[in-house]
Order: structure tokens, then C-alpha cells, then sequence
């Protein structure tokens, strides 16, 4: 079933209020089917995040971007995977897509602790030079994880992780990849280990205490989704809102291929250094305008900034998701199918079978449009079909009787005057 509501156009790399949305049809229980471009919209949903686990010191709940935003991410993505690419990632998700696997690797986290640390990648104190790839001990960072899942796929060995006896599916690599691309878009995911990520530096935003980590990872999410709800919910996750880059990111794919993790890298932790570390407005040193109370404040003028960059950052995060996805299955043309399930079972109720609904606020908007009907098919879909044809057949007829009858009795009271006009 269809929700249907029209989209405005809109222009520019920076997200607007509207734009083209790539929805798709209700199934059963809420969830989605196959992709389709139109100009129609879906609704998100929110779920729980995982843990940060680094250098030995449990630190407190931590993701790159928020469920909204990570599946934010998944949704552009959807909108830009070729066609075989769509149907393979439906097949190897059981009927899933991106976006309902978007922020997977982080519920394994909780199972895994250790995986937590394939999350980041630990760079020298405000490095304004690139990454430093080679702080990567047993090749359990952030750049190595994603040569491994990628390499995985291609059938190439690009860097090897031990994971202590447990054989990944070929589905497990493709989750992995979906999410921790959308990791390394995420400023805070390539900070140091000296602010701790940033969960050492304590920021004031609109009342509220919190880590500048906190700030990026979720609390600007949140804020565009409070302030401006019918822009998120909206249809502005769509590739066209970032063709240019994805032009060019996908032509320099062709070029470099797996180097291009390195540069995305770099141009995250550049950006970190200039526009997170630094106020992009003035160029002084964020720090510069901690108050009394230790806490940097974050005026409206900042969050704009930041909220812009951030919109960007998750649009061009789920595009070259997508350029990564259909050069994969580009270079397996011809070779077996990749297969589906997961090694890694009960992570926190993902298994492939039915799921419940999660419920939520997502879920709360999504019931304010109506009731969703489960998918049928065969027989019962074409007995529904009949029943609402012969409904709307005898509405149409009582209202076409009605309507007749009333002309009738017009043109009665008017031959009635016309004799009662002449006898006078």
C-alpha cells in the first residue's frame, strides 16, 4: 500500500524541505518492499545503538550517527544501487534492504564487544594530515575493517581479521560494509584517543549538557527531526541531492577502488579538524569559547552550520555506500551467487525470520497516516480487489440514482411553475 503525498523539488547539494523521495510499497507489518522512484514518502525507525569499547575503557552508549540518521544513510543508498545490486541485497537480507540493516554491526557490538573497535580509527591529537592508518593493532580499526568485509566479497585478501573461530557470511560482509561506511562520515569516528573520541570535551546545547561525541552522534539528529519534522520525514534522502559528488566519487571508485576508504578518511578527519575542532564561522579553536562552567557553548548559528554539513555528510555517506555495493556485484559478474544468513545469530532479535514491528516514534508517525493493510497475493488478493470494485461500483450507482432524481425533481418544480405562469 501507498502512502501517497507530492514532494516539491528541490535544488542543491545541502538538503531543502522537499525533493523526489524513492519509496516504496507497504508489506506486511509496516515494513517495505522493492524500491521504486516516485514521489512518494517512507518513514523511519528508530531503534536502540550500541557501545563503544576502545583501548581497553568501557565508555558510555555510541554510534556513528543515531538509528534515524544511520538509516537516513541506508535510504539514499537505496536510492542510487543499480538494479541487480537492489535485488541482490533484498535476496542476501531476506527480503530486507539497507535500510533495515543500517545500523546492524552496532547490535553486534553488544554480542561482540571487541567489534566496537571496527568502528573508529584512533588518530594523533588534533591531526589536521589525513589518517593514521597504521594505528591499527590486530587490523581492528575502522579502514582495515572496511578493506576486509570489501575484500571478503570480491574474493580478494586485503586485510585479515581474526574472528576467533566464526566463519561470516557473505550477507554478514555486506552489513558491515552498509554501516561502517556510514561510520566514516561521522567526524567524532576518526578523533583521537586523547579527547577520547570527543566524549572528553563537554558542550551546552539548547540547555542540555553533553559530549561534543554526543553532540554529533545523535543530538543534531534529533534536533532536525524536532524542529523541522516534515523536512525529515519528507523525501530529501535521495542521491540526486548529491549527483555531483556521486559522479565523481564513483569515477575515481573505477580509478583507485579500495584506496578511496583512505581518501574518504581523510577528507572526514580534515573536516574534524577545520569545521569541528575549529568554529568554520571564525576559524578559532572551538575550545576558545569554553565557559566557566568547562562546557562549550553551541549558539544557533553553529548548529545551522553543523546541521548543513551533517545532512551532507549522511547524503554522500549513503551514495558511496552505494558506489561500493554495485562495484561488487559488478566484479562477481559470473561468478556464484553470494550467499545469504548470518554467523552471528540472537543479535538482539535480527535473525532472519519474522520480526515484530519495533514501536517507537517512527512508528507513531507512520499510524497517524492510517492503517496498513498486510500484502496479499493470489486468490485472497484478487477476492479483495473484487470486493472493493463491486463497493465502489454501488456507491457510484447510489450517488449517480440520487443524483438523477434530483434533476428529475428539478424539472418537475420548473414545468410546474412554467404551467402555473401560463394559467395566470
Amino acid at each position: 500500500k501507498f502512502f501517497l503525498r507530492r514532494i516539491p523539488m528541490g535544488r542543491g547539494s545541502v538538503p531543502a524541505r522537499g525533493d523526489v523521495a524513492f519509496a516504496r510499497p507497504r508489506a506486511r507489518g509496516g515494513r517495505m518492499a522493492a524500491w521504486r522512484p516516485c514521489c512518494w514518502t517512507r518513514r523511519l525507525r528508530p531503534a536502540p545503538c550500541g557501545v563503544l569499547l576502545s583501548a581497553a575503557v568501557l565508555l558510555a552508549c555510541a554510534s556513528a550517527w543515531d538509528k534515524d540518521g544511520h538509516e537516513a544513510v541506508g535510504m539514499t543508498t537505496m536510492s542510487a544501487l543499480d538494479a541487480d545490486a537492489t535485488a541482490e541485497v533484498k535476496h542476501l537480507m531476506g527480503g530486507r534492504d539497507a535500510v533495515d540493516v543500517a545500523a546492524w554491526a552496532h547490535k553486534v557490538n553488544k554480542k561482540y564487544p571487541w567489534t566496537e573497535e571496527l568502528h573508529f580509527q584512533k588518530n594523533p591529537p588534533q591531526s589536521c594530515t589525513g589518517t593514521d592508518s597504521a594505528n591499527c593493532p590486530d587490523n581492528k580499526c575502522l579502514l582495515k575493517a572496511l578493506k576486509h568485509f570489501y575484500g571478503r566479497l570480491v574474493n580478494q585478501q586485503l586485510a585479515s581479521i581474526d574472528w576467533g573461530g566464526l566463519t561470516l557470511t557473505d550477507a554478514d560482509a555486506v552489513k558491515f560494509l552498509i554501516n561502517l561506511i556510514g561510520d566514516l562520515h561521522q567526524p567524532l569516528h576518526v578523533a583521537s584517543l586523547e579527547d577520547n573520541m570527543g566524549r572528553n570535551l563537554t558542550v551546552s546545547f539548547r540547555g542540555k549538557r553533553m559530549s561534543l561525541y554526543d553532540l554529533w552522534d545523535h543530538e543534531l539528529t534529533q534536533a532536525v527531526m524536532a524542529d523541522s519534522p516534515g523536512f525529515w520525514w519528507g523525501g530529501w534522502t535521495h542521491v540526486h541531492r548529491t549527483r555531483v559528488e556521486y559522479e565523481k566519487d564513483g569515477a575515481l571508485w573505477k580509478d583507485k577502488g579500495v584506496a578511496m576508504f583512505d581518501k574518504w578518511a581523510d577528507e572526514t578527519a580534515d573536516f574534524l579538524c577545520n569545521k569541528v575542532y575549529k568554529v568554520p564561522m571564525t576559524g578559532q579553536p572551538l575550545t576558545a569559547s569554553k565557559g566557566p562552567d568547562g562546557a562549550i557553548p553551541i549558539g544557533s548559528e553553529l548548529f545551522e552550520v553543523w546541521k548543513r554539513e551533517m545532512l551532507s555528510k549522511m547524503l554522500v555517506a549513503g551514495a558511496r555506500t552505494a558506489i561500493v555495493l554495485n562495484a561488487v556485484l559488478k566484479h562477481r559478474e559470473g561468478t556464484p551467487r553470494l550467499h545469504a544468513g548470518t554467523a552471528l545469530r540472537d543479535i538482539d532479535g535480527e535473525d532472519e525470520g519474522e520480526r515484530k514491528v519495533p514501536s517507537g516514534p517512527g512508528r507513531a508517525a507512520d499510524g497517524a497516516h492510517g492503517v496498513h493493510l498486510a500484502q496479499l497475493t493470489g486468490p485472497m488478493a484478487a477476492l479483495l480487489n473484487i470486493g472493493i470494485f463491486a463497493l465502489v461500483g454501488a456507491v457510484f450507482l447510489q450517488v449517480m440514482r440520487r443524483w438523477q432524481g434530483r434533476d428529475s425533481v428539478i424539472a418537475a418544480d420548473r414545468e410546474k411553475h412554467r404551467q402555473g405562469g401560463k394559467n395566470t
